[in-house]
């Protein structure tokens, strides 16, 4: 999620367990490689989905794409390519999928 780098408020636990995805990823991959395991993740921003019905209905939309909500199919094309032969050499990398979202330390 994007609340590794922009934490939500009042979700302190979830923004610190996003950001600790991030290390995980990177930790794990190069471990991994010499099994042939990559290990990438996705970082979806806002998607439309029960979890995230409390934030998206409180947003009000101002306009802009980055106020546009994702749709799950948004990251599985994405999450389709890393796991293809066509990504093989994409290990350790998170992939943000946020619509224009800020999401970059």
């Amino acid at each position: 999620s994007v609340a590794a780098y922009s934490p939500f408020p009042g979700l302190g636990p979830y923004n610190v367990s996003k950001t600790a995805l991030l290390g995980l990823t990177r930790n794990l991959a190069p471990e991994l490689a010499p099994s042939n395991i990559r290990v990438n993740c996705l970082a979806p921003g806002l998607i439309r989905t029960k979890f995230s019905s409390p934030v998206s209905d409180r947003r009000g939309g101002v306009g802009g794409e980055s106020d546009k909500l994702g749709q799950p199919s948004d990251c599985a094309g994405i999450v389709s390519f890393l796991c293809s032969r066509d990504a093989g050499y994409i290990t350790g990398e998170t992939v943000v999928v946020a619509g224009g979202t800020p999401a970059r330390l």
